[in-house]
């Protein structure tokens, strides 16, 4: 998965639950969107992990304590970002059940539950990415890995690397359900089942899975093909919002396969 900038994906996303409340935007009370906005915490805490990204990556394996530092400062500001996470949800998750209790609207409720879960699916995935960069690079400045070959370390850190693809999955999903139009599915694909299939080809070396990652990979290949312009990897622009959740529900269920594959090692 080609990188973006933490900070700009969480910039995105504010814009996405903006785009998918918007019509919704409660005229007698502001609480949702100042506790939406006004939270500066987790977005400091993104651009601290950028920054540390950009130290680890272009740092040589060979030189261990640059790259040891880097990665130190890199585990810090992960778990800063874990932190301010939390306390973030904490105050969305308020904000938007205090506005329900005042509403009547199912058409407006049913539209903030569902960019709410997509929200939460996206900070899920931001975490979960940056926990798996930050182990791979621990790996690569890990003294004791330095012989180690690519494949190796890939191994090594197999299970963040795929629980990673996993909730951006999910994310993926929760975001489709939030906006089930064809130019928010075709964005997604194949990458969203691209980054899982490549963690299923490591998987086959990974001792003690009970079950074939081939069987979840050749279920999740008609999405993840990356010269496929027809159905599942892209829908026409006339695709219907059943005919798309239909799709998602497909896609949402091997997933939840490969979930299990790594909860049985």
């Amino acid at each position: 998965m080609a990188h973006i900038a933490f900070d700009q994906r969480w910039d995105k996303v504010k814009k996405e639950f903006e785009a998918i409340t918007g019509k919704h935007k409660p005229k007698e009370s502001k609480g949702i969107f100042n506790a939406f906005g006004s939270y500066t915490g987790l977005s400091k805490s993104l651009k601290s992990c950028e920054t540390a990204y950009q130290q680890c990556d272009p740092t040589n394996s060979t030189d261990a304590k640059a790259g040891q530092s880097a990665v130190k400062a890199y585990g810090a500001a992960y778990k800063d970002f874990a932190k301010a996470k939390k306390s973030y949800v904490t105050v969305l998750e308020k904000a938007i059940y205090d506005e329900f209790v005042k509403r009547e609207e199912k058409e407006a409720k049913s539209a903030y539950e569902r960019a709410l879960k997509f929200l939460m699916k996206e900070l899920d995935a931001l975490e979960s990415t940056i926990e798996a960069s930050v182990g791979m690079y621990t790996t690569k400045f890990d003294q004791a890995a330095k012989d180690q070959s690519t494949e190796e370390k890939m191994l090594k850190n197999w299970e963040k690397n795929i629980n990673g693809a996993l909730a951006r999955a999910a994310a993926g999903v929760a975001k489709v359900k939030a906006k089930p139009v064809p130019e928010t599915y075709n964005e997604l694909f194949p990458t969203l089942a691209r980054d899982i299939t490549m963690q299923l080809v490591f998987a086959r070396k990974i001792d003690n899975l009970k079950a074939e990652p081939d069987f979840f990979k050749k279920k999740l290949d008609p999405w993840a093909n990356q010269s496929g312009t027809g159905l599942p990897v892209k829908v026409p622009e006339d695709y219907t919002a059943k005919q798309i959740m239909d799709l998602m529900k497909e896609f949402s269920t091997v997933c939840k396969g490969v979930v299990q594959l790594v909860n049985s090692r």
